[in-house]
């Protein structure tokens, strides 16, 4: 063994992997999440109308000692699977199982040491994807000099990049791509050269500025955003918020930056 941190014994047995008959494949509701709800009943219909074989991970299955089969992980896939009725059997990693307490233990294993996918890794996948929202908000990022970061870390970004997928997002979603377009390039003139640390604060009334005044005042909007330091506007931002308490961080980035838009296209 190579040199570093000292490993562990291993534990358990090996498991097997097998193909089984979705018919064999059963549910223990007893540490199991209930499937009845909204968005798991989404997210079923969704696999099984797109079923791709090259994303079924196999199914994480204890045997028990009567030879039955327990699904610990895996559940919103065999579900799906049964939703077709055109698939037969899945993929399964076969551990033996002696009681229903292991099963749980390793359910609640499996769920801690999974990390879930993050806005930018899903943004990442889809833009490689060649869908279509992710190539809008690259292209609108691209046309301003801008471009997404590699991590959320902001002490590692470099100039002009930047990781609010969500509100990058909703500003395609709310307003459309001229309105992104024209916010990115506000964002970019106003901040140029620098770490854009407050960006995914500042961008919600960016885009709301620009959507609610028109694209033709993008460059006032961008001379607006430039006056102040990005460490400003996140203490307006804050201020809003304290003043507004039912508002949303969101809410209070409207609130400061259409302000000061206002007020620049009143003088």
């Amino acid at each position: 063994m190579s040199g570093g941190a000292k490993m562990m014994a291993q534990r358990g047995q090996r498991p097997s992997l097998e193909f089984r008959p979705i018919a064999d494949l059963l549910i223990d509701d007893s540490y199991q999440r209930s499937i009845d709800t909204g968005p798991s009943q989404g997210l079923i219909k969704r696999i099984a109308r797109n079923w791709d074989w090259g994303l079924c991970q196999p199914l994480n299955v204890a045997k028990r000692e009567d030879g039955s089969l327990y699904v610990i992980d895996g559940q919103h896939r065999l579900a799906a699977a049964r939703e077709r009725g055109d698939i037969y059997d899945l993929p399964c990693v076969v551990v033996a199982s002696k009681s229903a307490g292991d099963e749980a233990a390793a359910f609640v294993a499996l769920n801690q040491q999974r990390r879930p996918l993050s806005k930018l890794d899903l943004y990442k996948a889809a833009l490689e994807a060649g869908e279509t929202e992710a190539v809008v908000i690259n292209n609108a990022l691209a046309n301003a000099g801008l471009s997404i970061a590699k991590t959320t870390n902001p002490d590692a970004w470099k100039a002009g990049q930047v990781s609010n997928i969500g509100g990058l997002e909703q500003c395609q979603r709310n307003h459309g791509e001229k309105v992104l377009r024209v916010a990115c390039l506000a964002a970019a003139m106003a901040f140029s050269g620098q770490v854009l640390r407050y960006f995914g604060t500042i961008f919600p009334g960016i885009a709301e500025a620009v959507a609610t005044n028109g694209v033709e005042h993008g460059d006032l909007i961008g001379i607006v955003l430039g006056g102040c330091e990005q460490t400003e506007w996140r203490d307006m931002i804050n201020r809003a918020k304290a003043e507004n308490p039912n508002l949303n961080m969101r809410g209070a980035a409207v609130l400061a930056v259409g302000r000061m838009v206002a007020e620049a296209l009143e003088a």
